[in-house]
């Protein structure tokens, strides 16, 4: 009995906690003579962190306030967003309590690809307006190495070239491999999760389909793993198989690669469509992608 006292005690505890720091949320509420919702929308991003105590660690301790302003942002134009990220940047880089919180924050939202939140190009910004900030000299490095990651193989551009060696030792690039459409999967032969994706490529209908058509190919490229690991491994017989010898994909770093798998969707100019994805992201991207590759041949 003395234990589910204790326990009830800790889930009252909790539970106040978490309605104190909801009352320290204050949200700006647009005045009643705006009426256009773009409007309002507007009129709550500029004002949301007046309407905060930026240098209060409490605010931060979970991202519910950095989410919902997430959220306004990506409601507003690009020309706007810029605006609105550089204003609170410049409010946030007073605020030595927190600054390190929030930059923490936002890498874990809008790097991280396994976040349903994922958006480099936002963080881009959020980077970029960092780095000319009055913050401390010593908070812009991490910043800085990141920009330079993050305009690696951005969507849009044209991926990095790379050599591999297939498994009669032949090398090749990737610049090489010509097709309207190349998914690019970064792997190793001993992960399971690599493995699964393998089998769910191999069952989608609509990717054997592409493959069928001549539309798409695959590379399957093992960028760090034991040799030996990578020859036995039994990719589909559709796929090319490639293993970075050199390990300069990794050395390197010519791609961001998060986890494995990895997978990369580039056109026939090796401009990147679709990066850093998983086979969910992938199969939600891949309809409108098509279209579009079709009414370009």
């Amino acid at each position: 009995m003395k234990k589910v006292y204790i326990l009830l005690m800790i889930i009252s505890t909790f539970a106040c906690n978490e309605i104190l720091m909801a009352q320290k949320y204050h949200y700006p509420v647009p005045p009643d003579s705006i009426y256009n919702k773009q409007a309002r929308v507007d009129y709550m991003i500029e004002h949301f962190w007046y309407e905060q105590s930026l240098g209060d660690t409490a605010l931060f301790k979970n991202p519910k306030l950095i989410l919902d302003y997430l959220y306004l942002l990506k409601q507003t134009s690009d020309i706007k967003n810029e605006k609105y990220i550089r204003d609170f940047v410049s409010l946030a880089s007073k605020q030595t309590n927190t600054i390190g919180i929030i930059l923490w924050w936002l890498d874990n939202i809008l790097y991280d690809s396994s976040s349903p939140y994922y958006d480099e190009n936002i963080y881009l910004k959020f980077l970029e307006e960092i780095i000319v900030s009055d913050i401390d000299p010593a908070m812009k490095i991490f910043p800085i190495e990141r920009i330079n990651i993050l305009k690696k193989n951005q969507i849009g551009k044209v991926a990095n070239n790379f050599t591999f060696i297939d498994k009669q030792n032949m090398e090749h690039k990737l610049n090489d491999i010509n097709a309207p459409l190349l998914m690019l999967i970064f792997n190793n032969p001993d992960c399971s999760m690599c493995n699964s994706t393998e089998y769910k490529i191999e069952d989608d209908k609509i990717i054997q389909q592409l493959i069928k058509d001549s539309i798409l190919k695959i590379l399957a490229i093992t960028p760090y793993a034991e040799y030996d690991n990578w020859i036995k491994h039994k990719y589909p017989k559709e796929w090319i198989s490639g293993f970075d010898k050199n390990t300069n994909i990794y050395n390197q770093r010519l791609y961001d690669i998060q986890r494995f798998p990895s997978i990369y969707l580039l056109d026939d100019k090796k401009r990147v469509l679709l990066k850093e994805a998983d086979y969910e992201k992938l199969c939600n991207f891949l309809p409108t992608i098509i279209q579009d590759t079709l009414n370009n041949q």
